[in-house]
């Protein structure tokens, strides 16, 4: 059976802690799902532009070995209809990404979906 994993991240500039990252999220499913965050959320969350644009961000994940599928986030910052459109069936969080877990945890309760949650290890 299938099992359809789902990651977050800005993935500006990918590194090696990022390919383990999707490796490891990998590891837990059979599709991997990554939603990049969109120029706008970077700016508002880490107060700095991108070094790349959204779209080649998106190219560049793309093309990672472990990544199934790459999509944009939703435009409206804390908004996860990509949920809604995408069906995983487990969500991967990178080991800092508390402030995304409580926002997630937040629209689950809002809009009646729960898709379980893991942390993943710091390298």
């Amino acid at each position: 059976m299938s099992k359809r994993v789902l990651v977050f991240g800005t993935f500006d500039r990918i590194h090696a802690g990022h390919e383990f990252f999707l490796r490891s999220a990998k590891s837990r499913g059979t599709t991997l799902i990554v939603g990049v965050a969109r120029d706008a959320h970077v700016v508002e969350l880490k107060e700095h532009k991108p070094h790349i644009i959204e779209s080649k961000r998106l190219r560049a994940v793309e093309m990672l070995g472990a990544v199934d599928e790459a999509v944009l986030c939703d435009e409206a910052l804390n908004s996860f209809h990509i949920i809604e459109e995408t069906k995983p069936d487990l969500i991967v969080l990178g080991h800092d990404q508390m402030e995304l877990e409580q926002a997630l945890i937040t629209w689950m309760g809002e809009h009646g979906h729960y898709v379980p949650m893991v942390r993943s290890k710091k390298v």
